[in-house]
């Protein structure tokens, strides 16, 4: 009988993650299995918040702090690494704008989401986001509003997804390549704390070849497709 009960308890103790991540990970047919998924993703995910920095300005350069209106605007590739599955990011086209502000400067931005399938076909609507102040030295923390991802753009799941996200990290000419951390929630398809996700964007110069996906300051590749 302590064997059996054993048994259960360990079988029991192997499905609760799956169970809990049910919404976003497709499928609990083999819950020993995915909980070693798990396990070796949130590996992946501390040792990325041990290196990836990002509000120290690393993705931003170190000079030109802050830019000229207008000297950095342009497009951007976007990945959002949700730090649950962070080699699979939510990617978008970010159109980046600045402008002068109250003797400082501010930013905004407009992000269409693109298919996970192939990064780079737009689906579902825009959205603007900001103006955010810039500080001295460039850092920010722009607090995104609620944004609704359709579900051929969420790359975890397949499922329609919406979340309340603040970005921090530092902008400074040239600003070919921006990263960061973000912080915030998850509220469909399941309720998940984003701490520890992180975003970078890169400069689109060619906009029929768009730059490789990366995920983080130190510039880790996105998962191929």
């Amino acid at each position: 009988m302590l064997f059996s009960r054993s048994i259960r308890t360990t079988l029991a103790s192997a499905a609760l993650p799956c169970l809990a991540s049910a919404a976003l990970l497709v499928g609990c047919a083999d819950p020993e299995g995915r909980f070693g998924d798990f396990e070796a993703r949130d590996t992946t995910v501390r040792e990325h918040q041990a290196g990836s920095g990002g509000s120290d300005g690393t993705g931003g350069g170190g000079e030109g702090c802050p830019p000229e209106p207008g000297a950095v605007d342009g497009e951007f590739f976007f990945n959002l690494s949700a730090r649950i599955s962070p080699r699979t990011p939510i990617v978008f086209v970010a159109d980046l704008t600045t402008e002068a502000s109250d003797g400082g400067l501010s930013f905004s931005m407009t992000f269409q989401p693109l298919e996970a399938a192939d990064r780079r076909t737009p689906t579902g609507p825009s959205v603007d986001v900001g103006p955010y102040a810039l500080s001295e030295d460039g850092t920010f923390a722009a607090e995104l509003p609620t944004i609704v991802v359709p579900g051929n753009a969420n790359p975890i799941s397949g499922g329609e997804l919406e979340a309340t996200i603040t970005l921090s990290g530092r902008l400074c000419a040239p600003a070919d390549f921006v990263c960061g951390d973000v912080t915030g929630t998850v509220a469909r398809p399941i309720s998940l704390d984003l701490k520890g996700s992180t975003f970078a964007m890169e400069r689109i110069t060619d906009p029929d070849s768009y730059p490789a996906a990366v995920i983080n300051c130190k510039k880790d590749p996105a998962r191929p497709l």
